[in-house]
């Protein structure tokens, strides 16, 4: 059993309860796992899912207690299901959630360790069975799929609504499909092409490349005038949500939602909003939908091909980590594992 922890910022270590000198090799650490104070699992890692939160922790950017395991999620098989009633090889994701009970939920790779080991323990309130047919890759999306259904939950999404996204960011185009789905019209904006076109072939008819027209025009054009009734600014790629403002109409809503919950550079001219009567919410988690993400993905409803930007062995973490420095996560970096 082998977990990666970040021991502080730009550093990694790697940590073994091998005791084998030959197992424990040149840059093992011997740990004794700590379980879990509730019912748990013993699950062997698949893949797991790094975030901008991770990358925050790898650069120091926040107030994070070192060290920590980082990876908010996972999917997974059970290994050994001790008295939990799952069966073990069966097929799980590994929530990011991990509630205590009195209303209080920690983080995992933020308030607790993630899953960046080949095998954890997991509490079994952490757990959701996949059923069969949902491969591995798309497991990875129940986090930004139970997100999306919760920002547009609390936008109060209706049928006919123009809903603006600014950035092709996989979490956006997961949003801009889920409205589609409840039939709204969903529109996405960006600069780059490449992800615009994606955006395309994951089923969102309306994009806007803000670098070839006006904007402000373009969205005129589209809803005849009306201008859009919700926007939703993704606070991990663009923390300036003066340009959806303007692109609201009175009495609109804006959704500002993320994972990095260190953000403190949030910049906007609220008196915009202020004139407009805009109602702007806040979205950090989608804990409560992760059942209808997994139900969406069974049922083909969100498609997340091309969404994953690159996959790498467990071994290599410090490598990608390395190189995904100074980059906007629009995309989604896998860990997989042996």
């Amino acid at each position: 059993m082998r977990e990666w922890r970040l021991t502080k910022p730009n550093e990694f270590k790697l940590y073994t309860n091998n005791k084998n000198p030959e197992q424990l090799g040149e840059r093992g650490i011997f740990f004794e796992p700590e379980l879990p104070s509730k019912p748990f699992v013993k699950a062997k890692l698949i893949k797991a899912n790094l975030s901008c939160l991770d990358s925050a922790a790898f650069l120091g950017k926040g107030d994070f207690e070192y060290p920590i395991v980082p990876a908010r999620s996972a999917v997974a098989y059970i290994s050994e299901p001790y008295d939990s009633g799952l069966e073990q090889g069966r097929k799980v994701f590994l929530s990011p959630y991990d509630p205590d009970g009195k209303g209080n939920v920690k983080i995992r790779s933020y308030h607790t360790d993630g899953y960046l080991g080949d095998y954890v323990y997991v509490p079994t309130d952490s757990i959701y069975p996949i059923p069969e047919g949902v491969a591995d890759d798309q497991v990875l999306f129940v986090e930004d799929i139970a997100m999306a259904i919760n920002v547009l939950t609390k936008l109060d999404t209706q049928k006919g609504e123009y809903i603006v996204l600014y950035g092709a960011s996989y979490q956006n185009i997961l949003i801009a499909q889920a409205a589609i789905y409840y039939q709204s019209i969903a529109i996405i904006i960006d600069t780059n092409d490449e992800r615009l076109e994606l955006a395309t072939n994951l089923g969102v008819y309306y994009t806007i490349n803000a670098k070839n027209c006006d904007v402000f025009e373009k969205i005129v054009e589209i809803t005849s005038g009306k201008m859009a009734d919700k926007c939703i600014c993704h606070i991990d790629i663009n923390t300036n949500i003066d340009i959806l403002i303007n692109l609201l109409k009175n009495n609109g809503k804006i959704a500002i939602y993320g994972y990095d919950i260190t953000c403190s550079n949030i910049r906007s001219d609220i008196a915009p909003a202020f004139n407009k009567n805009l109602q702007i919410i806040g979205v950090n988690n989608g804990m409560e939908h992760i059942h209808s993400a997994i139900n969406m993905l069974a049922n083909d409803i969100i498609k997340t091909d091309g969404l994953i930007e690159s996959t790498t062995p467990f071994l290599n973490i410090l490598e990608i980590m390395k190189a995904s420095v100074g980059k906007t996560d629009y995309y989604k970096i896998a860990i997989t594992f042996e």
